[in-house]
This record gives structure tokens, sequence and C-alpha cells, in this order.
């Protein structure tokens, strides 16, 4: 597949500016060589992982070859890190399995675990696996009901476990790998647990009695790692019940967590009641990208298994808005930092471009106040967590854009190119020709070698107001089109209607309604939320008064040399105009304040 749209732009974005920095790779293996993690209990060692698996499902679209061999150096160095009995670990051993470390050992083994799907070379597979194998050996040692060992919800001292029971993605690939009962066990063992101390959230779940921000612990990003696995289990047990609870789960967030940007959590990272709460005033981290991340991966694994087009729908709306809106596209710096680190200590730091921010704001608000998971390297430069796994995101993104199954050819998502495949013995190439997301009008261009018959499935988007789903052709193929025009007018949202709550962040909290939290509006076209942009000249903290009724701008322009997507302008009722731009293009400079949600009379 090659395309030329905002997707690719986004994963070549990742690949040139981080994903190929050798020395960054360094920087981050040398984490396990030196242990700083031991000193603040920290997570710096999940960050080749993450960036691991992101860097592995970009490959996949871009098939890079520098990209792929420095991958390969990267994993091999990782190799000599690794001590005599197979421990692999950023804590030193007098306080391991505390904190973050089985967290982040899990990403050291998942991080390789999706190497091997792009691996070219058969001996190299047998090295990994075996050495992911010694990793995990040395985990199964030490962690499970036996005695002399430690629960795995106690192997941490965060969020009642989930941290730590997010393994259970990793070991279920590994017993797929090598087929060994131990690994199955003791994936059984973390099912067995519930993952949480105290609370089974898979029961919880499979019951669907409560929402997840009710469940008791309410870490959205670990939580939704748990879910990830359980579907990981399901597919080696076959067990129904577990895949009823990753749907339920993800269906659950879909009613009462997402926000008009895609994201959760307006308590920074934890599931709150999002849906909800949105236009409650709060400080300036909140929307985390890890979530927005995690969340287009769930969804699309659940799009893989359920062929549900509302998953689809779920990660269009996320990556248009909150997810590309995150990204750093001007290399801005974090010049504030200095002098501080993650728990305010004074320590000089080194200026680090990341690739992404961390935070998104809803009401005015601006870019880039907070780098979410930040930590200090060796060399006084700082990474973060959501920098670590954002390329995860645009890789989920095309792996899913158009598919190819037994029941036919399917695709997900509109962007401007082509893709090439295989089937039925016929090679089939598809064309997309489309300006999408910024008008509905999209040409699909179906080619093959042979006369072929199959079926092909376009996703309608939900927010058309159509309930079909998909369009379904199914004809013998050729040279053929199909032509689509969905109507793109203004749609609006209203906060969602509440009394009051118990979240839990992190203790069980009663929130209650504000009526001042009714007086505001979202505005939508397609799948783009819009928002005020301070630089258009219009103060995003203003109160509005006007019929949400726009007309498209000739300039895509936010302020001089300030390029958007999309530009509307609007007139309040006093004649006065006033423009608002598509979510992810306001504020990229982080000098303006922006604001999704508007406030009203």
């Amino acid at each position: 597949m090659k395309t030329n749209g905002l997707a690719d732009s986004a994963a070549l974005f990742f690949q040139d500016f981080q994903l190929k920095d050798r020395e960054l790779w360094r920087k981050f293996v040398d984490i396990y060589r030196t242990h700083p993690d031991s000193k603040n209990y920290g997570w710096r060692g999940e960050y080749w992982g993450k960036m691991m698996r992101g860097a592995c499902l970009v490959y996949g679209y871009t098939k890079d070859e520098e990209l792929h061999a420095i991958l390969t150096e990267t994993i091999r160095d990782m190799f000599t890190v690794a001590e005599e009995d197979g421990r692999v670990s950023s804590y030193e051993r007098h306080n391991e399995f505390d904190a973050w470390d089985i967290w982040c050992r899990k990403y050291v083994i998942l991080g390789c675990e999706y190497f091997l799907e792009i691996c070219k070379d058969e001996a190299f597979k047998k090295e990994i696996i075996s050495f992911i194998s010694r990793c995990a050996d040395h985990i199964l040692k030490h962690i499970g009901s036996g005695e002399a060992q430690k629960e795995i919800t106690d192997a941490t001292r965060h969020w009642l476990g989930i941290n730590s029971s997010s393994l259970l993605e990793p070991i279920v690939k590994l017993y797929r790998l090598t087929n060994e009962k131990k690994y199955l066990d003791f994936a059984t063992y973390i099912v067995n647990t519930g993952a949480a101390k105290g609370i089974n959230i898979f029961k919880l779940a499979l019951e669907d009695e409560l929402y997840p921000y009710q469940y008791g612990v309410s870490k959205a990003y670990e939580m939704m790692s748990c879910f990830e696995g359980l579907l990981e289990y399901y597919y080696v047990t076959g067990i129904e019940e577990y895949k009823t609870a990753v749907i339920n789960f993800s269906k659950a967030i879909i009613k009462t967590e997402l926000s008009v940007i895609g994201c959760s959590g307006i308590t920074h990272e934890l599931f709150d009641y999002t849906k909800a709460r949105q236009t409650v005033r709060q400080k300036d981290v909140l929307q985390e990208t890890c979530v927005t991340v995690t969340w287009i991966k769930l969804c699309g694994k659940l799009l893989a298994l359920t062929k549900d087009p509302c998953f689809a729908d779920c990660i269009e709306q996320s990556f248009y808005n909150a997810y590309l809106g995150a990204l750093n596209v001007h290399h801005k710096d974090y010049l504030y930092l200095k002098g501080k680190n993650a728990h305010g200590a004074t320590s000089d730091v080194k200026t680090t471009l990341l690739p992404i921010d961390s935070y998104s704001p809803l009401l005015s608000g601006k870019r880039g106040v907070y780098i979410g998971g930040f930590q200090i390297l060796e060399d006084k430069s700082y990474y973060g967590c959501c920098a670590c796994i954002a390329s995860a995101g645009v890789g989920t993104f095309m792996q899913q854009m158009i598919t190819a199954d037994d029941e036919g050819i399917t695709v997900n998502f509109f962007e401007q190119g082509k893709a090439s495949l295989e089937y039925k013995g016929a090679k089939v190439e598809i064309s997309q020709k489309t300006e999408y997301p910024v008008n509905g009008k999209i040409e699909i261009a179906i080619k093959t070698d042979a006369p072929v018959e199959f079926t092909l499935k376009v996703r309608v988007p939900e927010w058309t107001g159509k309930t079909e789903g998909y369009a379904v052709y199914k004809k013998e193929w050729l040279d053929d089109k199909v032509e689509l025009d969905f109507d793109m007018p203004i749609r609006t949202q209203k906060p969602q209607q509440w009394d009051e709550e118990t979240v839990y962040v992190p203790e069980a909290k009663k929130v209650y309604h504000n009526p001042d939290d009714d007086n505001y509006i979202a505005l939508m076209r397609g799948p783009l939320t819009l928002a005020v942009d301070s630089n258009t000249g219009t103060p995003a903290d203003s109160v509005f008064d006007f019929e949400p009724v726009g007309e498209l701008c000739a300039d895509n322009m936010i302020s001089v040399d300030n390029p958007c997507l999309l530009k509307m302008k609007f007139t309040d009722r006093e004649g006065k105009p006033f423009y608002m731009v598509d979510y992810a293009s306001a504020g990229k400079y982080w000098d303006t304040d922006i604001a999704a949600w508007l406030r009203t009379k």
C-alpha cells in the first residue's frame, strides 16, 4: 500500500524524525544496563518496547529497509543486557518486582514479539524467541501463587496491579510462539487473578453491569492493555466469555468515556465518565495520547475480530482529531522544563524535541503544557511515554485501512493512494481518489489482471447518520469504479446530562453536576471536530452566541505561515464573523489557546 494523505505524512514523520534515530535506540537499551529506574521507581524501561512496537507497525506500511536494519541492530543490542539467569530489568535486583518493573519488562518481550512479525531471518527469529523466553522464565520463577513467589498484583505499588497484569498479552503471544504449556498456565493464573488486587475487572466486564469508571480502578491505558491480553487469551483458549468481556468493555468505553476528539480522561489519564463530564473545567493534564493510541490499537483488534464498523468509526474519530492534533510537526521544544524533573527537584535537562504532545485541551487551553511519563535519561535529555507509543497509532490505522479475508475485501478508511494484493489467485489493485476528510467525495477504482468475483465492502461512516455500516458490492471485478459522496453538514453536540457519580481518581470520589457546565456546544463536520484557535482573532474563552451554520473558507490559514486542513466562517447574532478550524490543526505552535467546546450564553 502507498498513500499520500494525512496518514502517510504521519507515518513518514515518525519514521524520519524518531524511529531511525540510532542514538535514541542506544539510550533506551542502556536503561537496561544502568538500571536508573531503581532510583525513583521510574518507568524508563518501557520506552524501548513501546517504540519498537510502533516502529514495526510503521515498517509494515513503509517497508523501509533502513528502518528494518536499525530495528535489527537495536534488538541485537538488547540481547547484550540479559544477565546470566535471563533477567532483563531496568531495576536493580534489590528492588525488582515493584512499581513499574514488570510493566517495563513486558515491553521488552512485547517489542520483540512485534519485530518477529516483520523479521525476515529465520535463524534470527529463533534467537529472539530464545531471548524473550529467558526473560519470561525469570519472571515466572518469582511471580505467581507458589511458595516464595509474589502475586502479580502485589508486584507493584500502583493501580491495584493492573500495570503488572498487562504482562498477559506478551505471555500469551509467547505461548503461541513456543507452545510451551508453562506460559499458558501463567496466562491462566493472571486471568484468574482478575488483573487487579481485590477486583476482577474481567468478570465485571463480562457481567456488564458497571462501566469502566465504576470498576474501582481507573487507569485507562493500563486497563485497556489488560483487555488486549484477554483478547489474546481468548484466541488460544476459544473461551467465548473472554471475547464477550472484551467486547462489553470496549462498548462501555464508547458509551461513557469518549470525548468529542475521541480520547478519554478529563482527570489526566483515568476513566472518569468523560463523555458526560468533558465540559468540566480541569487542569491542563487531560486527554492523554497514550490513551488515544491504546484505544486505537484495541479498536483495531476488535475490528479485525468482529468486523463491527463501530470500531472503525472510533479509530477514525480518534485518529483525525486527538491523534493528529498531538503530532509535534513543528518540532517545538519544552523549554519551560529547564530546571525541573518529573518530581519537581532541580536538575539541568537538555532541550529534547519529542514527536508528539501528551495532552490535549477540550476547553480553552494550550497544547504542549506537560510531558506524559516524563523521565530524565543518563545524558540529561528526557523522554516520555506518549512519545514512545505514538507511532503505533498511525501504524494501526494503516494496518486496518484496506483488509482482505475469506469474506472479501474491505475498505475501512479513505486516503488518496493505492493498495495492491492477491485475492483468489488474481492480482487486485485498489486505488482511492479523494480529499477526505475535507470532503466526502471518494472514487475507488478496482483493477484486476483477470476477472475475479468477490465482495467489496466500503465503510459508511456513522457520522453520516446512515445505519448500514458498510456498502456492499458483490460482483465479478476487472476494471471498475465505486463512487461515494458523503454529505458533510455541520453537526452539533451539547453536553450530556447527568446528576452525580462516583469516579475513582484514583480513590472513590463523589462528583456532582454543575449547571454551568451545560453552557457549551461542540461542532463537527464529517469526521473532523472543529475548534476555535485564538490566532484567528477570536479568543478561545469567548462566550459565543450564533447559529451553527458556517461556510468553507477559500484560504486555509489560521494565521500567517500557519495553515490548517479546514477553515470555516461563522457569524454571531450581532453580525460579527469568527472562524473555526479542524481540531488537529489548532494550536500547533503552542502559542495560542484553543477550544473544542465553545462557551455559550
